[in-house]
């Protein structure tokens, strides 16, 4: 299956960051909230030597600024992005601490944490807490650079490991939350999922491999992401059924 994709154009992606910003104070959640209210997105680092503090956290920083700019009361959700489970225990608790008042609730998880921002939905309750949930460059079916990493120190994103295997088997996108997957077309894994999933594909993000960490700054990753969280999809929505994706079908999409 190839990436439906959006063409980067330099003429207008100053244009798309400012609409996102403004349309989606307007846009009303599945949790009701819509322009008032409090509204709370949680930020989900990816696997990174640090697991807390300014470090951890630098590289999102325009991705921060965006969602603020757009309205959003943010969090960091401080996982260290090597177990699955343990960090979807750590989304679950901020989530408990920061947003018990909220009328809505969004996740944006990158790399690792897309599988325990997921984990998180399908197993802790939250597919029905959280209004939407992006992933960014999250190997959904898995990492072939996970199997040569120790048991605690992110074998579990291996596409073999018992906590990935779990986590795909049934339905990918279950509850009332909105699941969508933006990123840069030349990711390493399209990070699709079945069940109901928007699908964001940015062309022309520099890097060639390392846009996994460059795509968290490219404007129209970032205001696709804002869209998303507004369940405005700037992509393809796609329905898939269980079964449809098998992980090698996911992994250099950019070499179909």
């Amino acid at each position: 299956m190839r990436f439906s994709t959006v063409p980067v154009s330099s003429a207008v992606t100053a244009f798309l960051v400012t609409a996102a910003l403004v349309l989606s104070g307007g846009i009303a959640t599945a949790g009701g909230g819509g322009a008032t209210g409090k509204r709370v997105v949680f930020i989900v680092p990816g696997q990174q030597l640090y697991s807390s503090g300014e470090a951890h956290q630098a590289p999102y920083r325009a991705l921060d600024g965006a969602l603020k700019d757009a309205g959003y009361e943010t969090h960091f959700v401080d996982a260290p992005g090597k177990t699955i489970a343990a960090d979807a225990e750590l989304i679950a608790e901020a989530i408990r601490t920061y947003a018990a008042d909220a009328t809505y609730v969004g996740v944006v998880a990158h790399s690792a944490g897309g599988l325990s921002a997921r984990y998180y939905a399908k197993f802790l309750g939250g597919s029905d807490t959280v209004d939407s949930l992006v992933a960014i460059g999250a190997p959904q079916y898995g990492s072939p650079g996970g199997c040569v990493q120790g048991p605690v120190d992110g074998y579990d994103t291996c596409m073999f490991s018992e906590v990935l295997t779990k986590l795909n088997s049934g339905e990918d996108t279950p509850g009332s939350a909105y699941y969508s997957v933006v990123q840069s077309s030349g990711e390493w894994a399209d990070g699709r999922l079945d069940g109901g999933q928007c699908r964001v594909y940015i062309d022309g993000v520099p890097g060639a491999g390392t846009d996994h960490l460059t795509e968290l700054e490219h404007p129209e990753v970032l205001s696709g992401t804002i869209s998303a969280l507004g369940r405005d999809c700037v992509g393809s929505f796609v329905d898939e059924s269980d079964g449809d994706i098998a992980w090698p079908d996911t992994l250099f999409p950019s070499f179909r």
